[in-house]
């Protein structure tokens, strides 16, 4: 839990951002995934997956 902490903080405000628009974009998804179309809704999933674990990739250095 310790090194969550300390890889969250590590991120901007910017980023954090970027993380909280993923995770709404991974929602939407889901909803998309029951109620419309299971591949649009997986496709939008698989994209805002991308998007937070690119955030975390390129975070600076500590």
């Amino acid at each position: 839990m310790a090194r969550q902490r300390a890889a969250w903080s590590r991120l901007t405000r910017r980023q954090r951002g970027v993380v909280f628009a993923g995770l709404g974009l991974a929602l939407v998804g889901l909803v998309l995934a029951l109620a419309v179309d299971v591949a649009l809704g997986a496709l939008t999933i698989s994209v805002a997956s991308l998007v937070v674990i690119f955030t975390q990739v390129f975070a600076p250095p500590d």
